[in-house]
């Protein structure tokens, strides 16, 4: 983990990272998610997961359209807010690298 994350006041709002860290790993996050599922059902009738993979998809998409078609879902409405303010944020940083690239 970067020396600055290791922070007690960072590191205690990192604990459900996995990614750069030594002890992080694929597996570890879905044996994470499948704990806290399985918690949740002690709980609750059903428990709604919703697993979206952005390796590559933000630079091969038409942001516009994506959104379209993800408002006509029934979301509640911080969770369509989340994933705007989200491709806007992933699309100025692609901008940003493309144009330092070049």
């Amino acid at each position: 983990m970067y020396p600055a994350f290791q922070q007690s006041t960072i590191a205690s709002s990192l604990d459900d990272q996995f990614a750069f860290r030594p002890t992080g790993s694929t597996t570890a996050a879905v044996i994470s998610l499948l704990h806290s599922v399985t918690q949740m059902l002690n709980t609750n009738p059903y428990v709604s997961v919703i697993a979206l993979d952005f390796s590559k998809a933000f630079d091969t998409v038409r942001h516009v359209t994506l959104m379209e078609k993800i408002a006509t879902l029934s979301l509640p409405d911080y969770v369509y807010n989340w994933l705007v303010n989200f491709s806007q944020v992933v699309c100025n940083v692609l901008d940003t690298v493309a144009t330092r690239q070049h």
